[in-house]
């Protein structure tokens, strides 16, 4: 059966081995190409010496197991809150942070993520293609009734059924970075399917393109698990590609979550966070919180760690199925979620907001939150795994409590 690679064209025993075959396609404008080719073929290059060949992983959200959003890390529930009114919106651009510089106004924040959702709170905010919206659940609907009137109804009742499980992932992570930075811009790209899953080369490509669009920060709330040697050649690629593109870029990475069954005293590498050149972020549980959360990735490649758990953000509004066989539940326009996904959100709108407020480069601000500037603490070392400073979440969560 094909099976998709990714490959490093740069590596000369890959080339020897690869030659000049017309099905392979660059992606991106760097170093890398893929193509479709048997598991028999594939292990012919990497019998011959081709390092720098890998599978076509799939890389996800920073989630356990199966994309679901109910059970730990992610617990998620509506917070039964109406949506603001305008009124209510206007501190988002001042009178929400103590500094009129202190917003990350000028700053553009790449997202790699699912689809995007339209919001009140992020209008004005965010850019996004037509093609790298989510369709709501009322869309879907009307799909379905639509093609019942047609007599085709089955394979829209499957995209129907995938509308369902949307996550709203993307929605959730622009709006914690404009928690941050509420005057910074969001520049998503959809390289992830509604359950929050995607090819490398879809978020290759993806990221390519918000590095060429001038992003100051990277955010790739994303990756895999992979203990392969090709895994971090590719990756390390992938990296010095965009970095090509874009060298006073940041890139920042979820560090992964783990399970129960994980032990977390043997860190686990995951990529592209896993790469020298990516800020790698963890979770700890809360701002005061000196250990990382139980379901937090961590290792000697993380370098910051960020509040993660059940943090308020944007969210769809409509209905969202949990589970496949139980009936959908209804959001509001607001959840809580956990995950590593989110603390890397932090940590990217952390950056816009010092980039801001102190007039300096993104590479320059990233170097500051290691250093301990917005830092709550550092976290506790275990074993192999280093202290690291925690950097400080900011929440519209206050600011609902004060106006409501």
């Amino acid at each position: 059966m094909p099976r998709v690679l990714v490959v490093d064209r740069q590596l000369s025993r890959t080339q020897q081995v690869v030659g000049a075959d017309d099905t392979w396609r660059p992606l991106g404008d760097g170093g890398l190409l893929h193509a479709e080719v048997t598991s028999d073929r594939l292990e012919q290059f990497r019998a011959g010496g081709a390092l720098g060949v890998d599978v076509d992983r799939t890389m996800s959200t920073a989630v356990v197991g199966a994309p679901t959003v109910e059970g730990a890390p992610m617990d998620m529930r509506g917070e039964d809150h109406p949506l603001p009114s305008l009124r209510e919106l206007e501190p988002r651009l001042g009178g929400s942070v103590d500094d009129a510089r202190d917003t990350g106004e000028g700053v553009l924040v790449g997202v790699v993520d699912t689809g995007m959702r339209a919001h009140p709170w992020l209008d004005g905010a965010y850019l996004a293609s037509p093609n790298d919206f989510e369709s709501s659940g009322t869309q879907a609907r009307r799909q379905v009734v639509a093609a019942s009137r047609r007599g085709d109804a089955g394979p829209d009742e499957a995209a129907a059924a995938r509308s369902r499980r949307e996550t709203g992932h993307g929605t959730f992570v622009t709006g914690l970075v404009l928690q941050q930075a509420p005057a910074a811009s969001v520049w998503l790209e959809r390289a992830l399917d509604s359950g929050g899953n995607g090819l490398t080369s879809a978020v290759v490509e993806a990221a390519t393109t918000l590095a060429r669009r001038g992003v100051h920060v990277l955010n790739l709330s994303l990756g895999c698990f992979s203990d392969d040697a090709a895994s971090k050649t590719v990756m390390r690629r992938l990296a010095e590609d965009l970095y090509r593109i874009r060298p006073d870029m940041v890139i920042v990475a979820a560090a992964g979550n783990i399970d129960g069954n994980d032990d977390p005293t043997t860190p686990q590498p995951f990529w592209p966070a896993a790469v020298e050149q990516v800020l790698a972020v963890g979770s700890v549980d809360d701002a005061s919180s000196t250990t990382w959360s139980t379901w937090s990735n961590r290792g000697p490649w993380v370098d910051l760690a960020a509040p993660g758990h059940r943090l308020l953000s944007t969210y769809v509004t409509g209905p969202v199925a949990l589970e496949a066989d139980q009936p959908a539940v209804d959001y509001s326009g607001w959840a809580r979620w956990s995950g590593t996904s989110f603390s890397t959100a932090v940590v990217s709108g952390a950056i816009a907001r010092l980039m801001s407020a102190r007039g300096i480069t993104a590479h320059e601000a990233a170097l500051a939150l290691k250093a301990g500037e917005l830092s709550t603490g550092r976290t506790e070392a275990e074993g192999e795994v280093p202290s690291v400073p925690v950097v400080a979440a900011r929440s519209w969560d206050e600011h609902l409590i004060a106006t409501g």
